[in-house]
């Protein structure tokens, strides 16, 4: 359960991610809106966020993230090539929760699919880029990059996806490359509100009110 949005604009990369975090306390699933969605790197323009399952063998996402980065191994690649060794880095660990996952859970679509977006600036063409790693339940895996809008989770697909479709101009790589990150952080505050308005006039509660937004840029 999570909305997280991000812009490839001009000269750098906005994210906005929501805080809900789905916990198990004595057998009842809580949500706890208190969960930062977004890691960056310390000494690099990247960021890695995570959406779908979290939690592999015990390790939360941004601790097998923090383990990559002190590796060492990305150094000197250009981000695609950071994207795919972070794949090769992650993949048994992810497919072996995600295989339990299936077997403790059999047609529960929500424990046994998990995404993980790299973006940051290329070292080399000096773009900024970002890249998707997503596994399904037959394990498929793909990776793209574009210049528009990105949406993510299940949040996205319920309560903002069919607004996007009707105002096609909000996601457009002419809106998002004319503007910079902090004007992309204030449009992506609106498509949230957009957003939470529209769970709220469902009753949904597919993700948090509150979020977090955070940016890379020359």
């Amino acid at each position: 359960m999570t909305l997280i949005l991000t812009a490839l604009c001009r000269k750098g990369i906005c994210i906005c991610a929501d805080k809900r975090n789905q916990t198990w306390r004595g057998g009842t699933k809580v949500n706890v809106d208190n969960l930062n969605k977004i890691f960056r790197f310390k000494n690099s323009p990247i960021i890695m966020f995570n959406h779908g399952v979290n939690k592999f063998n015990g390790k939360f996402w941004d601790v097998l993230c923090s383990e990559y980065e002190q590796t060492d191994r990305w150094k000197g690649k250009r981000l695609k090539d950071v994207a795919l060794d972070f794949k090769e880095f992650i993949e048994a660990e992810l497919i072996r929760q995600l295989d339990q996952n299936a077997r403790n859970f059999p047609g529960n679509a929500n424990v046994t699919t998990s995404a993980f977006v790299i973006c940051g600036k290329d070292l080399y063409s000096g773009k900024f880029e970002f890249y998707e790693l997503f596994w399904s339940p037959a394990h498929s895996f793909g990776s793209w990059n574009d210049t528009r809008l990105i949406g993510s989770g299940e949040g996205y697909k319920k309560h903002l996806e069919n607004y996007l479709n009707l105002h096609p101009q909000t996601n457009s790589t002419e809106f998002w490359g004319n503007i910079n990150t902090v004007q992309a952080g204030t449009e992506l505050r609106k498509l949230f509100l957009i957003a939470l308005n529209e769970q709220k006039s469902v009753n949904g509660d597919d993700f948090s009110v509150n979020f977090d937004i955070d940016s890379i840029s020359d």
